[in-house]
Protein backbone atom coordinates (compact mmCIF):
# COMPACT_ATOMS: atom_id res chain seq x y z
CA UNK A 1 0.00 0.00 0.00
CA UNK A 2 1.34 3.01 -0.93
CA UNK A 3 1.23 6.27 1.41
CA UNK A 4 -0.59 8.17 -0.92
CA UNK A 5 -3.68 5.29 -0.53
CA UNK A 6 -2.92 4.47 2.55
CA UNK A 7 -4.00 8.36 3.49
CA UNK A 8 -7.01 8.26 1.25
CA UNK A 9 -7.97 5.15 3.26
CA UNK A 10 -7.66 6.65 6.70
CA UNK A 11 -9.52 10.47 5.06
CA UNK A 12 -11.87 7.65 3.85
CA UNK A 13 -12.71 6.29 7.50
CA UNK A 14 -12.78 9.57 9.01
CA UNK A 15 -15.53 10.65 6.11
CA UNK A 16 -17.60 7.72 6.87
CA UNK A 17 -17.57 8.00 10.10
CA UNK A 18 -18.26 11.52 10.14
CA UNK A 19 -21.56 10.80 7.87
CA UNK A 20 -22.92 7.90 9.99
CA UNK A 21 -22.45 10.08 13.09
CA UNK A 22 -24.24 12.73 11.84
CA UNK A 23 -27.23 10.84 10.70
CA UNK A 24 -27.68 9.02 13.83
CA UNK A 25 -27.30 12.76 15.28
CA UNK A 26 -30.07 14.49 13.16
CA UNK A 27 -32.42 14.80 15.83
CA UNK A 28 -30.69 15.57 18.85
CA UNK A 29 -28.94 18.46 16.14
CA UNK A 30 -31.83 19.74 15.21
CA UNK A 31 -32.30 20.20 19.11
CA UNK A 32 -29.30 21.19 20.07
CA UNK A 33 -30.00 17.67 22.91
CA UNK A 34 -26.70 17.45 23.81
CA UNK A 35 -25.94 14.03 25.60
CA UNK A 36 -24.08 15.49 28.50
CA UNK A 37 -24.32 18.59 31.38
CA UNK A 38 -20.93 19.43 30.71
CA UNK A 39 -21.59 19.94 27.03
CA UNK A 40 -24.43 22.29 27.42
CA UNK A 41 -22.06 24.50 29.70
CA UNK A 42 -19.10 24.29 27.70
CA UNK A 43 -21.34 26.44 25.38
CA UNK A 44 -22.88 28.75 28.08
CA UNK A 45 -19.11 29.12 28.80
CA UNK A 46 -18.22 29.87 24.67
CA UNK A 47 -21.55 32.44 24.72
CA UNK A 48 -20.70 33.97 27.60
CA UNK A 49 -16.93 35.01 26.63
CA UNK A 50 -18.39 36.25 23.17
CA UNK A 51 -21.10 38.13 25.12
CA UNK A 52 -18.53 40.17 27.03
CA UNK A 53 -17.16 38.33 29.48
CA UNK A 54 -13.65 38.25 30.47
CA UNK A 55 -11.08 35.95 28.45
CA UNK A 56 -9.51 35.01 32.05
CA UNK A 57 -12.98 34.96 33.90
CA UNK A 58 -15.02 31.50 33.63
CA UNK A 59 -16.86 31.92 36.16
CA UNK A 60 -20.92 31.19 35.66
CA UNK A 61 -22.49 33.93 37.21
CA UNK A 62 -26.13 32.38 36.63
CA UNK A 63 -25.61 29.58 38.81
CA UNK A 64 -25.46 30.62 42.33
CA UNK A 65 -25.72 34.16 41.75
CA UNK A 66 -24.56 36.46 42.73
CA UNK A 67 -21.01 34.91 43.46
CA UNK A 68 -21.28 32.70 40.83
CA UNK A 69 -19.30 29.37 40.42
CA UNK A 70 -15.31 29.79 39.56
CA UNK A 71 -14.92 26.88 36.57
CA UNK A 72 -11.66 24.81 36.36
CA UNK A 73 -12.28 24.59 32.31
CA UNK A 74 -9.64 25.70 29.68
CA UNK A 75 -10.56 28.44 27.42
CA UNK A 76 -8.34 26.30 25.02
CA UNK A 77 -11.52 24.10 24.15
CA UNK A 78 -13.39 27.48 23.94
CA UNK A 79 -10.97 28.40 21.15
CA UNK A 80 -12.02 26.65 18.52
CA UNK A 81 -15.91 27.02 19.39
CA UNK A 82 -15.92 30.23 19.38
CA UNK A 83 -14.03 30.77 16.62
CA UNK A 84 -16.13 28.79 14.49
CA UNK A 85 -19.57 30.11 15.43
CA UNK A 86 -17.77 33.72 14.58
CA UNK A 87 -16.65 32.38 11.05
CA UNK A 88 -20.55 30.99 10.54
CA UNK A 89 -22.63 33.30 12.39
CA UNK A 90 -23.00 36.28 9.53
CA UNK A 91 -23.97 33.35 7.04
CA UNK A 92 -26.43 30.83 9.18
CA UNK A 93 -27.50 33.46 12.30
CA UNK A 94 -26.56 32.52 16.07
CA UNK A 95 -28.44 29.78 16.29
CA UNK A 96 -27.88 27.55 13.66
CA UNK A 97 -23.70 28.91 13.91
CA UNK A 98 -23.87 27.01 17.25
CA UNK A 99 -25.35 24.14 15.64
CA UNK A 100 -22.89 23.51 13.14
CA UNK A 101 -19.88 23.86 15.80
CA UNK A 102 -20.80 22.05 18.05
CA UNK A 103 -21.23 18.91 15.10
CA UNK A 104 -18.49 20.13 13.43
CA UNK A 105 -15.75 20.53 16.57
CA UNK A 106 -15.87 17.02 17.77
CA UNK A 107 -15.77 15.43 14.65
CA UNK A 108 -12.33 17.22 14.32
CA UNK A 109 -11.29 15.72 17.23
CA UNK A 110 -12.39 12.67 16.25
CA UNK A 111 -10.33 12.89 13.18
CA UNK A 112 -7.41 13.63 15.12
CA UNK A 113 -7.67 10.73 17.10
CA UNK A 114 -8.31 8.44 13.92
CA UNK A 115 -4.64 9.94 12.64
CA UNK A 116 -2.80 9.56 15.96
CA UNK A 117 -4.12 5.92 16.11
CA UNK A 118 -2.90 5.33 12.18
CA UNK A 119 0.53 6.81 12.91
CA UNK A 120 0.87 4.91 16.22
CA UNK A 121 0.27 1.56 14.41
CA UNK A 122 2.37 2.47 11.68
CA UNK A 123 5.14 3.11 13.35
CA UNK A 124 4.60 -0.17 15.23
CA UNK A 125 4.09 -2.50 12.76
CA UNK A 126 2.56 -1.54 9.03
CA UNK A 127 0.40 0.18 6.89
CA UNK A 128 -2.37 -2.06 6.48
CA UNK A 129 -2.61 -2.51 10.11
CA UNK A 130 -2.76 1.01 10.60
CA UNK A 131 -5.11 1.11 8.00
CA UNK A 132 -7.33 -1.63 9.90
CA UNK A 133 -6.78 0.00 13.13
CA UNK A 134 -8.33 3.32 11.95
CA UNK A 135 -11.48 1.72 10.46
CA UNK A 136 -11.99 -0.49 13.71
CA UNK A 137 -11.59 3.71 15.36
CA UNK A 138 -14.78 4.10 13.88
CA UNK A 139 -16.24 1.35 15.08
CA UNK A 140 -15.15 1.79 18.50
CA UNK A 141 -18.40 2.74 21.16
CA UNK A 142 -16.64 4.32 24.04
CA UNK A 143 -14.41 6.28 21.50
CA UNK A 144 -16.81 7.75 19.55
CA UNK A 145 -19.14 8.39 22.51
CA UNK A 146 -16.38 11.66 23.33
CA UNK A 147 -16.96 13.01 19.34
CA UNK A 148 -20.77 12.49 19.37
CA UNK A 149 -21.54 15.45 17.38
CA UNK A 150 -22.53 18.34 20.17
CA UNK A 151 -20.13 16.63 22.42
CA UNK A 152 -18.29 19.64 22.95
CA UNK A 153 -16.46 19.41 26.33
CA UNK A 154 -12.78 18.18 26.75
CA UNK A 155 -13.12 14.40 26.62
CA UNK A 156 -12.54 14.50 22.85
CA UNK A 157 -9.55 16.52 23.22
CA UNK A 158 -8.62 14.55 25.73
CA UNK A 159 -8.36 11.59 24.12
CA UNK A 160 -6.98 13.27 20.82
CA UNK A 161 -4.05 14.67 22.50
CA UNK A 162 -3.17 11.50 24.62
CA UNK A 163 -3.19 9.40 21.45
CA UNK A 164 -0.99 11.85 19.98
CA UNK A 165 1.14 12.30 22.93
CA UNK A 166 1.64 8.23 22.66
CA UNK A 167 1.95 8.45 18.67
CA UNK A 168 4.88 10.66 18.67
CA UNK A 169 6.63 8.23 21.44
CA UNK A 170 7.45 6.04 18.26
CA UNK A 171 8.39 8.52 15.57
CA UNK A 172 12.11 7.47 14.59
CA UNK A 173 13.51 10.93 14.57
CA UNK A 174 13.52 10.95 18.35
CA UNK A 175 14.24 14.06 19.22
CA UNK A 176 11.18 16.00 16.94
CA UNK A 177 9.22 12.62 18.64
CA UNK A 178 9.93 13.82 22.35
CA UNK A 179 8.69 17.53 21.28
CA UNK A 180 5.77 16.65 19.95
CA UNK A 181 4.64 13.96 22.93
CA UNK A 182 5.86 17.29 25.34
CA UNK A 183 3.88 19.31 23.63
CA UNK A 184 0.53 17.22 23.29
CA UNK A 185 1.25 16.32 26.90
CA UNK A 186 1.22 19.63 28.36
CA UNK A 187 -2.05 20.64 25.89
CA UNK A 188 -3.82 17.59 27.32
CA UNK A 189 -3.10 18.69 30.75
CA UNK A 190 -3.39 22.57 30.04
CA UNK A 191 -6.99 21.23 29.22
CA UNK A 192 -7.81 18.61 32.01
CA UNK A 193 -5.90 16.98 34.89
CA UNK A 194 -7.65 13.78 33.99
CA UNK A 195 -4.86 12.99 31.88
CA UNK A 196 -2.32 13.18 34.80
CA UNK A 197 -1.88 9.89 35.51
CA UNK A 198 -1.48 8.68 32.32
CA UNK A 199 0.87 11.64 31.15
CA UNK A 200 2.94 10.46 34.45
CA UNK A 201 3.17 6.71 32.87
CA UNK A 202 4.17 8.13 29.73
CA UNK A 203 7.44 9.96 31.16
CA UNK A 204 7.79 7.32 33.16
CA UNK A 205 8.29 4.96 30.22
CA UNK A 206 10.21 7.10 28.66
CA UNK A 207 12.79 7.47 31.45
CA UNK A 208 13.01 4.02 32.16
CA UNK A 209 13.68 3.44 28.61
CA UNK A 210 16.60 6.03 29.04
CA UNK A 211 17.78 4.43 32.33
CA UNK A 212 18.18 1.17 31.02
CA UNK A 213 19.06 1.92 26.94
CA UNK A 214 21.72 4.60 28.43
CA UNK A 215 23.92 3.52 25.84
CA UNK A 216 21.37 4.53 22.85
CA UNK A 217 21.45 8.43 21.76
CA UNK A 218 17.80 8.16 20.48
CA UNK A 219 16.48 7.12 24.52
CA UNK A 220 18.33 10.01 26.07
CA UNK A 221 17.14 12.49 22.89
CA UNK A 222 13.40 11.52 23.20
CA UNK A 223 13.03 11.44 26.85
CA UNK A 224 15.21 15.28 27.32
CA UNK A 225 13.39 16.33 24.41
CA UNK A 226 9.74 15.53 25.84
CA UNK A 227 10.81 16.78 29.72
CA UNK A 228 11.97 19.43 28.19
CA UNK A 229 9.12 20.45 25.78
CA UNK A 230 6.30 19.86 28.47
CA UNK A 231 8.25 22.42 30.90
CA UNK A 232 8.30 25.20 28.39
CA UNK A 233 4.75 24.37 26.89
CA UNK A 234 3.23 24.27 30.43
CA UNK A 235 4.63 27.41 31.86
CA UNK A 236 3.65 29.10 28.14
CA UNK A 237 0.24 27.45 28.41
CA UNK A 238 -0.23 28.94 31.69
CA UNK A 239 0.80 32.24 31.00
CA UNK A 240 -1.62 32.52 28.01
CA UNK A 241 -4.21 31.19 29.25
CA UNK A 242 -4.63 32.88 33.02
CA UNK A 243 -4.72 35.77 34.09
CA UNK A 244 -2.88 37.24 37.01
CA UNK A 245 -5.30 36.31 39.79
CA UNK A 246 -4.75 32.52 39.14
CA UNK A 247 -0.90 33.17 40.11
CA UNK A 248 -2.17 33.22 43.83
CA UNK A 249 -4.83 30.18 43.75
CA UNK A 250 -3.22 27.04 44.28
CA UNK A 251 -6.44 25.09 42.96
CA UNK A 252 -6.26 21.26 43.00
CA UNK A 253 -8.32 20.26 40.12
CA UNK A 254 -6.75 22.03 37.44
CA UNK A 255 -3.02 23.28 36.46
CA UNK A 256 -2.10 25.90 38.72
CA UNK A 257 1.11 27.38 40.54
CA UNK A 258 0.52 23.93 42.71
CA UNK A 259 1.22 21.58 40.31
CA UNK A 260 4.67 23.95 39.02
CA UNK A 261 7.02 21.38 40.72
CA UNK A 262 6.17 18.14 39.63
CA UNK A 263 4.45 19.51 35.60
CA UNK A 264 7.43 21.77 35.28
CA UNK A 265 9.96 21.85 37.92
CA UNK A 266 10.56 18.15 37.70
CA UNK A 267 10.37 17.90 33.70
CA UNK A 268 12.67 21.04 33.55
CA UNK A 269 15.14 19.93 36.06
CA UNK A 270 15.66 15.96 34.36
CA UNK A 271 16.03 18.08 30.95
CA UNK A 272 18.63 20.25 32.09
CA UNK A 273 20.56 17.87 34.35
CA UNK A 274 20.47 15.08 31.72
CA UNK A 275 23.93 16.08 29.95
CA UNK A 276 25.82 14.85 33.31
CA UNK A 277 24.84 11.49 33.86
CA UNK A 278 24.15 10.95 30.02
CA UNK A 279 27.81 8.71 29.81
CA UNK A 280 27.16 7.03 33.56
CA UNK A 281 25.74 3.71 34.51
CA UNK A 282 21.90 3.29 35.20
CA UNK A 283 22.84 4.21 39.15
CA UNK A 284 23.59 7.90 37.80
CA UNK A 285 20.61 7.86 35.67
CA UNK A 286 17.99 6.96 38.14
CA UNK A 287 19.53 9.16 40.94
CA UNK A 288 19.10 11.77 38.84
CA UNK A 289 15.45 10.97 37.72
CA UNK A 290 14.87 10.59 41.34
CA UNK A 291 16.00 14.24 42.94
CA UNK A 292 14.02 15.74 39.88
CA UNK A 293 10.92 13.49 41.31
CA UNK A 294 11.89 14.47 44.52
CA UNK A 295 12.12 17.59 44.44
CA UNK A 296 8.43 18.30 42.10
CA UNK A 297 6.63 16.70 44.36
CA UNK A 298 8.14 18.05 47.52
CA UNK A 299 7.34 21.60 45.92
CA UNK A 300 3.75 20.03 45.89
CA UNK A 301 3.83 19.09 49.65
CA UNK A 302 5.09 22.19 50.66
CA UNK A 303 3.19 24.53 48.43
CA UNK A 304 -0.15 22.61 48.40
CA UNK A 305 -0.62 19.38 50.47
CA UNK A 306 -4.17 19.24 50.52
CA UNK A 307 -3.22 18.25 46.15
CA UNK A 308 -1.64 15.17 47.21
CA UNK A 309 -5.61 13.63 48.12
CA UNK A 310 -6.93 14.73 45.00
CA UNK A 311 -9.83 17.11 43.71
CA UNK A 312 -12.36 15.67 45.61
CA UNK A 313 -10.63 14.71 49.10
CA UNK A 314 -12.36 17.44 50.78
CA UNK A 315 -16.02 16.50 49.25
CA UNK A 316 -18.56 17.49 51.79
CA UNK A 317 -19.50 13.74 52.64
CA UNK A 318 -23.57 14.38 51.74
CA UNK A 319 -22.17 15.94 48.74
CA UNK A 320 -20.14 13.11 47.60
CA UNK A 321 -22.80 10.63 48.78
CA UNK A 322 -25.83 11.84 46.89
CA UNK A 323 -24.23 13.43 44.10
CA UNK A 324 -20.28 12.60 43.37
CA UNK A 325 -20.93 8.92 43.79
CA UNK A 326 -24.14 8.98 41.40
CA UNK A 327 -22.22 10.53 38.36
CA UNK A 328 -21.35 7.36 36.74
CA UNK A 329 -18.62 8.00 34.53
CA UNK A 330 -16.08 9.26 37.96
CA UNK A 331 -17.04 5.51 39.22
CA UNK A 332 -14.89 2.41 38.81
CA UNK A 333 -15.29 -0.58 36.97
CA UNK A 334 -17.30 -2.52 39.70
CA UNK A 335 -19.57 0.68 40.24
CA UNK A 336 -20.73 0.56 36.83
CA UNK A 337 -23.74 -1.17 35.38
CA UNK A 338 -23.08 -4.23 33.78
CA UNK A 339 -22.90 -3.33 30.15
CA UNK A 340 -20.97 -0.72 31.02
CA UNK A 341 -18.12 -2.99 32.39
CA UNK A 342 -18.72 -5.41 29.76
CA UNK A 343 -17.88 -2.53 27.27
CA UNK A 344 -14.76 -1.31 29.61
CA UNK A 345 -13.33 -4.59 30.03
CA UNK A 346 -14.13 -6.39 26.91
CA UNK A 347 -11.85 -5.03 24.10
CA UNK A 348 -8.61 -3.60 25.96
CA UNK A 349 -7.75 -7.38 26.35
CA UNK A 350 -7.85 -7.43 22.26
CA UNK A 351 -5.46 -5.29 21.94
CA UNK A 352 -2.88 -6.15 24.57
CA UNK A 353 -2.86 -9.48 22.32
CA UNK A 354 -2.04 -8.15 19.78
CA UNK A 355 0.66 -5.93 21.68
CA UNK A 356 2.05 -9.52 22.82
CA UNK A 357 2.10 -10.61 19.32
CA UNK A 358 3.37 -8.18 17.86
CA UNK A 359 6.43 -8.35 20.65
CA UNK A 360 7.08 -11.77 20.20
CA UNK A 361 7.05 -11.26 16.10
CA UNK A 362 9.14 -8.01 16.24
CA UNK A 363 11.95 -9.22 14.10
CA UNK A 364 14.26 -6.28 15.23
CA UNK A 365 15.46 -5.08 18.69
CA UNK A 366 14.15 -2.04 18.16
CA UNK A 367 10.82 -3.23 17.20
CA UNK A 368 10.12 -5.47 20.13
CA UNK A 369 11.07 -2.60 22.26
CA UNK A 370 8.22 -0.56 20.76
CA UNK A 371 5.92 -2.76 20.43
CA UNK A 372 6.81 -3.42 24.93
CA UNK A 373 6.19 0.02 25.38
CA UNK A 374 2.78 -0.04 23.68
CA UNK A 375 1.75 -2.85 25.70
CA UNK A 376 2.88 -1.40 29.26
CA UNK A 377 0.48 2.29 28.13
CA UNK A 378 -1.72 0.11 26.81
CA UNK A 379 -1.82 -2.00 30.55
CA UNK A 380 -1.44 1.67 32.56
CA UNK A 381 -4.65 3.20 29.97
CA UNK A 382 -6.46 0.04 30.85
CA UNK A 383 -6.10 0.04 34.45
CA UNK A 384 -7.09 3.67 34.87
CA UNK A 385 -9.91 2.96 32.68
CA UNK A 386 -10.96 0.55 35.07
CA UNK A 387 -10.92 2.58 38.10
CA UNK A 388 -12.41 6.03 36.19
CA UNK A 389 -15.20 5.48 33.44
CA UNK A 390 -14.63 8.08 31.54
CA UNK A 391 -10.80 7.33 30.74
CA UNK A 392 -12.24 4.11 28.56
CA UNK A 393 -12.37 6.40 25.33
CA UNK A 394 -8.66 6.31 25.58
CA UNK A 395 -7.50 3.19 27.22
CA UNK A 396 -9.56 1.69 24.02
CA UNK A 397 -8.04 4.19 21.41
CA UNK A 398 -5.13 2.69 22.97
CA UNK A 399 -6.07 -0.70 22.28
CA UNK A 400 -6.27 -0.16 18.56
CA UNK A 401 -3.27 -0.74 17.41
CA UNK A 402 -3.01 -3.70 18.93
CA UNK A 403 -6.11 -4.94 17.96
CA UNK A 404 -5.21 -3.56 14.20
CA UNK A 405 -1.86 -5.90 13.99
CA UNK A 406 -3.67 -9.06 15.53
CA UNK A 407 -6.97 -8.55 13.01
CA UNK A 408 -4.08 -7.83 9.94
CA UNK A 409 -2.07 -11.27 10.78
CA UNK A 410 -5.07 -12.75 11.19
CA UNK A 411 -6.68 -12.13 7.83
CA UNK A 412 -3.02 -12.97 6.58
CA UNK A 413 -3.45 -16.56 7.45
CA UNK A 414 -7.05 -16.96 6.54
CA UNK A 415 -6.11 -15.25 3.06
CA UNK A 416 -3.55 -17.86 2.08
CA UNK A 417 -6.61 -20.55 2.20
CA UNK A 418 -7.25 -22.32 -1.17
CA UNK A 419 -11.23 -22.05 -1.25
CA UNK A 420 -13.40 -18.87 -1.51
CA UNK A 421 -16.11 -19.46 0.46
CA UNK A 422 -14.45 -20.71 3.69
CA UNK A 423 -12.55 -17.75 3.34
CA UNK A 424 -14.54 -14.98 3.45
CA UNK A 425 -17.35 -16.70 6.00
CA UNK A 426 -13.73 -16.67 8.06
CA UNK A 427 -12.78 -13.42 7.41
CA UNK A 428 -16.35 -12.32 8.10
CA UNK A 429 -16.04 -14.09 11.20
CA UNK A 430 -12.27 -12.46 12.51
CA UNK A 431 -13.47 -8.96 11.45
CA UNK A 432 -16.68 -9.07 13.92
CA UNK A 433 -14.93 -11.10 16.49
CA UNK A 434 -11.71 -8.84 16.70
CA UNK A 435 -13.65 -5.89 16.73
CA UNK A 436 -14.66 -3.57 19.41
CA UNK A 437 -18.38 -4.36 18.50
CA UNK A 438 -17.81 -8.13 18.35
CA UNK A 439 -16.07 -7.95 21.75
CA UNK A 440 -18.71 -5.79 23.55
CA UNK A 441 -21.33 -8.50 21.86
CA UNK A 442 -19.70 -11.32 23.39
CA UNK A 443 -19.14 -9.70 26.60
CA UNK A 444 -23.26 -8.81 27.06
CA UNK A 445 -23.40 -12.34 26.54
CA UNK A 446 -22.11 -13.42 29.03
CA UNK A 447 -22.91 -10.59 31.82
CA UNK A 448 -26.26 -10.64 33.56
CA UNK A 449 -28.57 -8.01 32.98
CA UNK A 450 -29.24 -5.43 35.70
CA UNK A 451 -32.07 -6.15 38.00
CA UNK A 452 -32.67 -2.09 38.32
CA UNK A 453 -31.67 -0.48 35.36
CA UNK A 454 -31.57 2.94 35.66
CA UNK A 455 -33.39 5.47 34.30
CA UNK A 456 -32.50 8.01 31.58
CA UNK A 457 -30.45 11.04 32.85
CA UNK A 458 -32.03 12.95 30.38
CA UNK A 459 -35.63 13.89 28.58
CA UNK A 460 -35.79 11.96 25.86
CA UNK A 461 -34.97 13.44 22.26
CA UNK A 462 -37.52 14.95 20.16
CA UNK A 463 -38.29 13.26 16.41
CA UNK A 464 -38.95 16.70 15.17
CA UNK A 465 -37.89 20.49 15.82
CA UNK A 466 -39.40 20.96 19.25
CA UNK A 467 -38.51 23.34 22.43
CA UNK A 468 -39.82 22.21 25.63
CA UNK A 469 -38.71 24.97 27.27
CA UNK A 470 -40.53 27.38 25.23
CA UNK A 471 -42.83 28.52 28.28
CA UNK A 472 -40.30 28.77 30.84
CA UNK A 473 -37.83 30.47 28.77
CA UNK A 474 -40.88 32.96 28.00
CA UNK A 475 -40.60 34.14 31.42
CA UNK A 476 -39.12 37.12 32.99
CA UNK A 477 -35.98 35.89 34.53
CA UNK A 478 -35.86 35.19 37.95
CA UNK A 479 -33.73 32.61 40.06
CA UNK A 480 -34.87 29.02 40.33
CA UNK A 481 -34.22 26.22 42.60
CA UNK A 482 -33.76 23.05 40.42
CA UNK A 483 -32.04 20.08 40.02
CA UNK A 484 -28.25 19.62 39.49
CA UNK A 485 -28.14 17.71 36.26
CA UNK A 486 -30.78 19.80 34.69
CA UNK A 487 -29.11 22.95 35.34
CA UNK A 488 -26.78 23.69 32.39
CA UNK A 489 -29.32 22.18 29.44
CA UNK A 490 -31.36 25.35 31.18
CA UNK A 491 -28.59 28.32 31.38
CA UNK A 492 -28.58 27.46 27.46
CA UNK A 493 -32.35 27.25 27.30
CA UNK A 494 -33.84 29.82 29.33
CA UNK A 495 -32.64 33.40 31.10
CA UNK A 496 -33.02 32.49 34.34
CA UNK A 497 -30.36 31.70 37.08
CA UNK A 498 -30.33 28.64 39.15
CA UNK A 499 -29.30 27.17 42.43
CA UNK A 500 -26.89 24.93 41.77
CA UNK A 501 -24.99 22.48 39.00
CA UNK A 502 -23.07 18.82 39.44
CA UNK A 503 -19.62 20.98 39.19
CA UNK A 504 -17.42 20.39 42.60
CA UNK A 505 -16.17 23.92 43.04
CA UNK A 506 -19.29 25.26 44.27
CA UNK A 507 -20.08 22.21 46.90
CA UNK A 508 -22.00 24.60 49.00
CA UNK A 509 -24.85 25.59 46.28
CA UNK A 510 -24.43 21.61 45.86
CA UNK A 511 -25.09 20.96 49.28
CA UNK A 512 -27.91 23.37 49.73
CA UNK A 513 -29.75 21.95 46.85
CA UNK A 514 -29.58 18.20 48.51
CA UNK A 515 -30.77 19.87 51.57
CA UNK A 516 -33.87 21.74 49.79
CA UNK A 517 -34.86 18.91 48.25
CA UNK A 518 -34.11 15.83 50.65
CA UNK A 519 -35.27 18.10 53.78
CA UNK A 520 -38.34 19.09 55.17
CA UNK A 521 -40.38 21.53 52.88
CA UNK A 522 -39.50 24.11 55.10
CA UNK A 523 -35.69 23.85 54.74
CA UNK A 524 -36.20 24.44 51.10
CA UNK A 525 -38.46 27.47 51.98
CA UNK A 526 -35.50 28.96 54.43
CA UNK A 527 -33.08 28.66 51.93
CA UNK A 528 -35.39 29.95 49.00
CA UNK A 529 -36.10 32.71 51.16
CA UNK A 530 -32.36 33.67 52.07
CA UNK A 531 -31.34 32.89 48.48
CA UNK A 532 -33.63 34.86 47.20
CA UNK A 533 -35.27 32.03 45.18
CA UNK A 534 -38.62 32.77 43.50
CA UNK A 535 -39.28 28.84 42.11
CA UNK A 536 -38.84 25.29 42.07
CA UNK A 537 -38.53 23.17 39.29
CA UNK A 538 -38.24 19.33 39.05
CA UNK A 539 -37.99 16.63 36.11
CA UNK A 540 -40.40 14.34 37.59
CA UNK A 541 -39.32 11.25 35.90
CA UNK A 542 -35.35 11.92 36.22
CA UNK A 543 -33.17 10.00 37.71
CA UNK A 544 -31.65 12.56 39.63
CA UNK A 545 -35.42 12.92 41.58
CA UNK A 546 -35.52 9.30 42.31
CA UNK A 547 -32.37 9.34 44.23
CA UNK A 548 -34.04 11.99 46.43
CA UNK A 549 -37.23 10.31 46.59
CA UNK A 550 -35.04 6.93 47.74
CA UNK A 551 -33.20 8.76 50.24
CA UNK A 552 -35.96 11.06 51.73
CA UNK A 553 -39.25 9.89 51.03
CA UNK A 554 -41.19 12.53 52.77
CA UNK A 555 -38.50 15.24 51.39
CA UNK A 556 -39.58 18.61 49.47
CA UNK A 557 -38.88 16.46 45.97
CA UNK A 558 -41.23 13.16 46.96
CA UNK A 559 -43.74 15.39 48.25
CA UNK A 560 -43.96 17.26 45.15
CA UNK A 561 -43.59 13.89 42.62
CA UNK A 562 -46.55 12.30 44.33
CA UNK A 563 -48.92 15.92 44.06
CA UNK A 564 -48.37 17.25 47.60
CA UNK A 565 -47.00 20.58 47.32
CA UNK A 566 -46.24 22.84 50.49
CA UNK A 567 -48.94 25.60 51.12
CA UNK A 568 -46.04 28.15 50.20
CA UNK A 569 -45.58 26.79 46.61
CA UNK A 570 -48.23 27.58 43.80
CA UNK A 571 -48.38 25.46 40.69
CA UNK A 572 -46.98 27.14 37.29
CA UNK A 573 -48.63 25.93 33.89
CA UNK A 574 -45.59 24.92 31.43
CA UNK A 575 -47.42 23.71 28.40
CA UNK A 576 -45.73 21.10 26.06
CA UNK A 577 -43.31 20.10 28.76
CA UNK A 578 -42.68 17.16 31.40
CA UNK A 579 -41.04 19.83 33.93
CA UNK A 580 -43.17 20.76 36.67
CA UNK A 581 -42.83 24.16 38.05
CA UNK A 582 -44.09 25.96 41.05
CA UNK A 583 -43.84 30.00 42.78
CA UNK A 584 -43.01 30.40 46.04
CA UNK A 585 -45.39 32.47 48.15
CA UNK A 586 -43.13 34.98 50.29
Amino acid sequence: MTPARFRLGVLAAWLLACAILLFVSRDAIANLAMLDADDYLRLQEVRDWLGGQSFFDVHQYRIDPPGGVAMHWSRIVDLPLAAFILLFQPLLGTADAERVTASLVPLITLGGSMVAIATATVRLADRRAALIATLLAATTPLLLFHVMPLRIDHHGWQTMLGLSTIAACFDPRARRGGIVAGICAALWLAISLEGLPMAAAIGLLLAVRFVIEGGDRDAAQRFRAFAGALALAGIMLFAAFHGRAAYSQPYCDAVSPAWFGPMIASPALAALLMPLVATRGPVARIGLLAFAAITGVGMLAVTAPDCLHGPFAALDPVVRHYWYQNVPEGMPVWRQPNANAAMLIGFPLIGIAGALLGWRRATTASGARNWLAMLMLMLAAYAVSLLVQRAGGFAHGCALPGAGYLLARLLDAIGRWRHVVPRILASAAAIMALSPIGALLAANLVVLEDPNPEPPRSLPICRAPCDRFAALAAMKPTYILTGLDLTPNLLVKTPHSYAGSGHHRDQAAIRRVLDSFMGDPEVAHRIMRARGMSHVLIEPQGIEASIYIAAAPHGLMARLVTGRPPAWLKPVPLPGSQLKLWRRIP
